[in-house]
């Protein structure tokens, strides 16, 4: 009777749904973006620690911090007794996931190529935590404004885009970054798309003989007007020549999450002020 009794209870676990919304699970999320995800399907009050940046939505803020870009403080992982670390391959150091690895706990990555990523991983983040349905929504919304946009730009002429990652040293991207190809899907070209480092340092010189149409410069917080500044001595580029140097928000467009619609929105429209 014990040994019947025992099988049945095994058959129950067995046939539980696997879609059922996983309750009282303890995350930590090494990402900014992972956060705004988690929020987005509703589970974001399931987040015991986070890293630096990690600010939207505003709830956010209150939720501990355990590292930044520099690091991850282990111990504090360990102590909280995650039941899943959120990670992000390409953006926390390897040193830090391979630790945590080693240690056993249960990591799960996030990472994102291209707009259609994002809704990917949102997936996979809804079927983890039993939030399947939730997902479905986000990315059903997500996908109907993505398809949106890009079928506004794809047949327009296309306009050459220098995005000024960083000012000292210059950077910018080249061929495969996550905003090659938003600039991609805005009808832009990438002045750097040959280029196979996904963000490479660049000389002015180049810049100069290249010419771009616009020049773009994502923008936190601090001396957004300096990084403008600098281009006023190259008149000679149509881009400063035309008044066409634009400053958008870099968290809608450097985050892989559901506002980044948004900053494709933007990049798409000041890209096609060129073509006017």
């Amino acid at each position: 009777m014990k040994l019947f009794a025992s099988f049945f209870l095994l058959s129950l676990l067995i046939c539980l749904p696997v879609n059922a919304e996983k309750k009282n699970l303890r995350i930590i999320t090494l990402s900014p973006h992972a956060v705004e995800m988690l929020y987005s399907i509703g589970a974001g009050d399931l987040i015991v620690a986070t890293v630096e940046y990690s600010d939207f939505p505003k709830e956010a803020l209150k939720i501990p911090r355990i590292g930044n870009y520099t690091g991850i403080q282990i111990e504090k992982v360990l102590a909280l007794e995650p039941d899943v670390v959120i990670a992000w391959k390409s953006g926390n150091k390897s040193n830090d996931l391979q630790k945590l690895e080693s240690l056993g706990l249960n990591i799960h990555y996030t990472h994102a190529k291209s707009m259609s990523d994002i809704s990917h991983e949102i997936r996979r983040l809804g079927d983890l935590l039993g939030k399947q349905a939730q997902a479905l929504v986000v990315t059903n919304k997500l996908n109907k404004r993505y398809k949106e946009i890009k079928n506004t730009y794809k047949d327009k002429k296309l306009v050459s885009v220098f995005y000024q990652l960083w000012h000292e040293p210059l950077q910018s991207v080249g061929e495969t970054g996550w905003i090659a190809s938003l600039i991609k899907d805005c009808g832009g070209l990438n002045l750097f798309n040959k280029v196979k480092t996904a963000y490479p340092a660049v000389s002015m010189e180049t810049v100069l003989v290249k010419n771009p149409k616009v020049i773009i410069i994502p923008h936190h917080s601090g001396s957004i007007g300096a990084k403008r500044e600098i281009w006023k001595q190259w008149s000679s580029i149509d881009a400063v020549k035309n008044n066409r140097i634009y400053t958008l928000n870099g968290d809608l467009l450097h985050r892989f999450t559901p506002r980044a619609v948004d900053g494709l929105e933007q990049l798409c429209q000041r890209i096609d002020e060129a073509r006017k």
